[in-house]
């Protein structure tokens, strides 16, 4: 090759300026290029876990994907209480709160709705949290177990509760072969509604309720912006008295 015509690599020269010019200024537009494509990449892998609302039913009823396993009875947990000769079944994801013993529990005067002052012991509370319902004016429920050997509470087990207040209504059925009363009543008050379903019997001299109580507020008290919907009542009760129902004298 002819000397003249050879590149001499490390010789400055017009061109292999120009090259380094490209280079600097296209570089820095690169790197911002890249990192861009790399952080957005990376955000999709960042972004919090959204919530999966439950799919509804009716009337924008909440309905939960295992919504099945609170109408079957035979998959819930049972307690038995062999201290107050009882059992009962629930379903696992409730908070149960057992009052088991002497002390207290047995000189309260809410061991029953309307229990007018008369002592008695509450042996059992399952609750229901508000995130059964999401995004409703559902507040919680509640199912309690309670008795009394007092002779004012016996005499008036069976008897309704005056006042009872709005829609209040009587009947009987019969539970696991015993007999019970069935009271149910409203209440309101601040913005809290409840609706109160009360099962009652005697048995061994006692006065036993089971009864339930489901808390909603008063939607019309929320911004419309909150979003909320009715609470879907008939699926609450539905659980509520199907828990009722598994009570049982042991």
């Amino acid at each position: 090759m002819d000397r003249r015509t050879r590149i001499e690599w490390n010789s400055v020269t017009w061109y292999s300026k120009a090259i380094a010019m490209a280079l600097f200024v296209a570089l820095p537009f690169f790197g911002f290029w890249l990192g861009a494509q790399f952080g957005a990449a990376t955000s999709l892998l960042l972004l919090p876990a959204q919530p999966v609302s439950p799919p509804t039913s009716g009337a924008g009823a909440a309905v939960w994907p295992g919504a099945a396993y609170y109408s079957d009875v035979a998959a819930w947990q049972t307690d038995q209480r062999m201290d107050a000769g009882f059992s009962i079944a629930y379903p696992l994801d409730f908070s149960v709160d057992d009052r088991y013993g002497a002390g207290a529990a047995q000189t309260t005067t809410d061991w029953r709705f309307s229990a007018n002052g008369v002592p008695g012991s509450i042996r059992l509370i399952i609750t229901i949290p508000a995130a059964l319902e999401p995004q409703t004016n559902f507040r919680d429920a509640r199912l309690t177990v309670g008795d009394s050997a007092a002779p004012a509470a016996v005499a008036s087990c069976l008897t309704p509760d005056i006042p009872a207040g709005p829609g209040a209504k009587s009947a009987t059925t019969t539970i696991n072969g015993v007999p019970f009363s069935v009271f149910t009543f409203g209440d309101a008050g601040a913005g809290n509604l409840y609706q109160v379903t009360s099962y009652r019997t005697i048995h061994a001299g006692r006065c036993y309720a089971v009864e339930y109580a489901i808390h909603s507020a008063q939607i019309g008290n929320y911004p419309a912006e909150y979003g909320l919907r009715p609470f879907d009542q008939a699926f609450v009760a539905d659980i509520l008295d199907r828990m009722a129902r598994t009570f049982r004298f042991e």
